[in-house]
């Protein structure tokens, strides 16, 4: 990677700058904050490659959603060009960097610790998705095959297959296997695989209407004022047009559960009705408007779906030897497989109060 005090020198910063400092411990992208002069700063990000095969196009579909959203008069921040009209600069090792203005007097939180927040966050993804229902323009499907469940359901078959031919070959004669460990596991994915098949049909066929949405709603990815209200989205990097009800089931997954994603005590882990309430009422206060039937009938469920995919996808590197989620000790991908089992058999047991908690909110908009 270059050395982001000289890359900073290929964008179009009108200002003089003073000096460049690495900004937080970014698990995908390395980030640093560039003063000024000036009163302006900037964000300078070296994008990752090999999770983000396409960034130009990434940084086309940023382009086109920042654009739109400030000519609709919303906050966001302001991609900066590099000196050869580009929205990136590619530098000798072939790595891809982005800048853009940072947005003053703004802060983040990593979790949600109280109910005003989780209301905050449902109004943050709403707003978002709201800014962009009038978008009539065409994003690049950055990221293939992202929330398509009939595709995780082939890699998922494959790691299987994998799983099956070392248990053989190797005849496990030290322990038991990854694949006798995890194989209730196993039926649990399959015994759901119809219903979330369905799921994603009224995605594929467009009975879920294709609009912009973020597709990584974690909090962090939102900025508020000092009186905590939401500024506007962050990160960017995932935009895509699929169905904004990811962005709200990913949401859910995430603020509805009191405890992180690897919580090892399965008693302990569930889908929180009054956090649910609480976001879904932010969210909905601001994206209510422009939710057809189908979106409105199905907003519950997809909070199901993406937990399942998310159940799949961590089980699936479990039996692939870890070798795409970060791992901080042996068995980690197993832990937050049967934790995110454990928060979608909850949101299971709770669907038909979700859907009356739903309702109620629709009834008083």
């Amino acid at each position: 990677m270059g050395d982001a005090q000289l890359i900073v020198t290929h964008f179009c910063i009108p200002e003089h700058v003073m000096c460049v400092a690495a900004l937080g411990e970014g698990f995908i992208n390395k980030t640093f904050l560039v003063k000024t002069s000036a009163r302006q700063q900037y964000i300078l990000q070296c994008k990752n490659r090999s999770v983000f095969p396409n960034i130009p196009a990434m940084m086309e579909n940023i382009s086109k959603v920042t654009h739109h959203i400030l000519s609709e008069g919303g906050n966001t921040f302001r991609l900066v060009a590099a000196k050869d009209g580009k929205w990136y600069h590619k530098d000798t090792d072939g790595e891809y960097w982005a800048c853009f203005t940072y947005i003053p007097d703004t802060y983040t939180f990593e979790h949600a610790v109280d109910i005003d927040l989780v209301r905050a966050g449902g109004q943050g993804v709403g707003l978002f998705n709201s800014q962009m229902a009038g978008f009539t323009g065409f994003l690049e499907d950055t990221l293939p095959g992202f929330h398509n469940i009939s595709y995780r359901f082939e890699q998922f078959a494959g790691s299987l297959k994998r799983a099956q031919s070392r248990s053989s070959d190797a005849n496990e004669s030290n322990g038991i296997s990854h694949l006798e460990e995890v194989s209730l596991l196993v039926e649990e994915v399959y015994s759901r695989k119809e219903q979330m098949e369905a799921f994603w049909e009224l995605v594929r066929s467009g009975t879920l209407p294709r609009r912009v949405s973020h597709n990584d709603t974690k909090l962090s990815n939102f900025l508020f004022d000092k009186d905590r209200q939401v500024v506007c989205a962050i990160d960017l990097d995932t935009v895509m047009q699929t169905t904004v009800l990811f962005d709200f089931g990913d949401a859910i997954r995430s603020y509805a559960n009191p405890f992180p994603e690897d919580h090892p005590l399965l008693q302990e882990v569930k889908m929180d009705l009054e956090r649910f309430s609480a976001f879904s009422q932010g969210y909905l206060c601001k994206a209510a408007w422009f939710l057809n039937k189908e979106e409105k009938t199905h907003l519950a469920f997809s909070a199901l779906y993406i937990t399942y995919e998310q159940y799949l996808r961590f089980l699936m590197d479990y039996m692939d030897g870890d070798t795409y989620y970060r791992t901080r000790y042996p068995g980690h991908n197993l832990v937050r497989a049967r934790s995110q089992l454990a928060l979608l058999k909850s949101m299971e047991a709770q669907l038909p109060a979700m859907q009356h908690v739903l309702s109620e909110i629709f009834n008083t908009l």
